[in-house]
């Protein structure tokens, strides 16, 4: 049950993700349901985040993994969502990316960093951005170890 947040929160994300209007060429009926799918991910979102941020407030959990997996979460779908927003808008950037999937997958196998090979960064606007998330990606991953490290000498 501890990790009922960050579970939901990864259904609102990927709802949101996958919800949201990139392009007005739909009928006006696909946006609006679109929207209010959008809405309704954002609302959850935020609620989970809420939820979390007050038990780590409040000292319900002394460190907070499932703050940093949702985080980490927030963080892939935004990549991502940039990663396909970017193709879309100035297509061959990325080679192989066409979909909102394929752009996910790009995002956390750069996270994962376990290479590439059907979709790569060929652009440099998305050299650009694929070289931030590497950065991010070994700050966070250094962080955490350094953090739990730290944690774990102190509570020996």
């Amino acid at each position: 049950m501890a990790w009922a947040r960050p579970g939901w929160t990864a259904v609102a994300l990927l709802l949101v993700y996958f919800a949201v209007p990139v392009t007005w060429d739909s009928s006006p009926a696909v946006i609006g349901i679109s929207l209010v799918l959008t809405f309704a991910g954002l609302i959850l979102l935020a609620h989970m985040m809420v939820l979390e941020l007050r038990a780590v407030r409040d000292g319900t959990t002394r460190r907070s993994d499932r703050a940093v997996a949702m985080m980490l979460m927030l963080v892939v779908v935004a990549f991502a969502m940039t990663f396909y927003l970017m193709e879309l808008f100035a297509p061959g950037q990325i080679s192989g990316l066409r979909t909102r999937i394929d752009a996910l997958y790009f995002t956390v196998s750069t996270m994962a960093t376990v290479g590439f090979g059907d979709v790569h960064a060929t652009g440099q606007a998305a050299r650009a951005v694929v070289s931030a998330l590497i950065v991010f990606t070994a700050v966070v991953v250094a962080s955490l170890l350094r953090t739990h490290t730290r944690l774990g000498r102190a509570q020996d």
